[in-house]
């Protein structure tokens, strides 16, 4: 992305990116997440609504019937290889970010030795260092983004 620097396996990934940086915004009530799209605000709803969709293989739900679609090849054995070394994946998605890895493409931390794939990790990774946290009042869980602790209590 030319805007802010993302990297995306891509191209479509990339064009919905591109939707963040301009346009309408449509803010959740209640995590303040934000959205360049009605429809993605109406699916990331859900999450707060606990509206699960059950896989009726295994004892997993998803929060979209997208997400169980997905789940479902893992009961199906598709797999989605590498054609550069001998790992497979269960999803497309996480074969694209395998890829990256052989492009040789990181992001260090400053503060210590870990490196990332994606910016976005890193900028996740960095809270870590802040000292800010917010804490599960239901179990000895501390998260370092008040989004991931939302999710965590809707499990």
């Amino acid at each position: 992305c030319a805007k802010c620097s993302k990297s995306f396996s891509r191209k479509p990934y990339l064009k919905k990116h591109l939707h963040t940086h301009g346009g309408s915004r449509f803010p959740c009530d209640t995590c303040s997440k934000v959205f360049s799209t009605k429809s993605s605000l109406k699916k990331h709803l859900l999450i707060h609504e606990g509206i699960r969709f059950p896989c009726e293989k295994c004892s997993k739900s998803f929060s979209t019937k997208d997400n169980l679609k997905n789940h479902l090849f893992t009961h199906e054995g598709v797999r989605f290889p590498c054609d550069k070394c001998s790992k497979s994946y269960s999803y497309k998605e996480n074969l694209n970010k395998h890829l990256l890895t052989h492009e040789g493409i990181s992001f260090s931390c400053g503060r210590c030795s870990k490196s990332f794939m994606r910016k976005d990790s890193l900028k996740r990774h960095l809270l870590s260092h802040e000292g800010i946290s917010y804490p599960c009042n239901r179990c000895s869980k501390s998260f370092c983004e008040k989004w991931v602790l939302k999710t965590h209590l809707l499990t």
